[in-house]
């Protein structure tokens, strides 16, 4: 599964009744913070801006859209998807391209 660090938007008009639906998200079990194709592995809040961030595993971009559509259509979040790449595929892909260069001549 692809890493995500997905960063959120709550609309000051919406942040309460959503942080309302949040408390019973998880108090219901957050059952789609982890679901076949996706898997939430961190939600940080910073209530002062209404802004979140998530770091999640998903397999596709319909992983993602069904653990955050409710949100963006009940209270108007807006979110930001950005693929990431662990240490490991890092090093990786930054060897390769090291490879690639040195075939190159450069």
């Amino acid at each position: 599964m692809q890493f995500y660090v997905v960063t959120c938007v709550v609309p000051s008009e919406t942040q309460d009744e959503g942080y309302t639906a949040f408390i019973n998200y998880m108090e219901e079990g957050a059952k789609l913070d982890k679901f076949d194709g996706f898997e939430l592995v961190a939600r940080l809040h910073m209530p002062e801006s209404g802004e979140l961030c998530i770091i999640c595993k998903a397999e596709s971009t319909k992983h993602l859209f069904k653990h955050f559509m409710f949100w963006r259509s009940a209270f108007g979040c807006e979110f930001l998807y950005r693929p990431a790449l662990t240490c490991a595929e890092m090093v990786e892909m930054q060897k390769q391209h090291n490879t690639d260069l040195e075939e190159k001549g450069f």
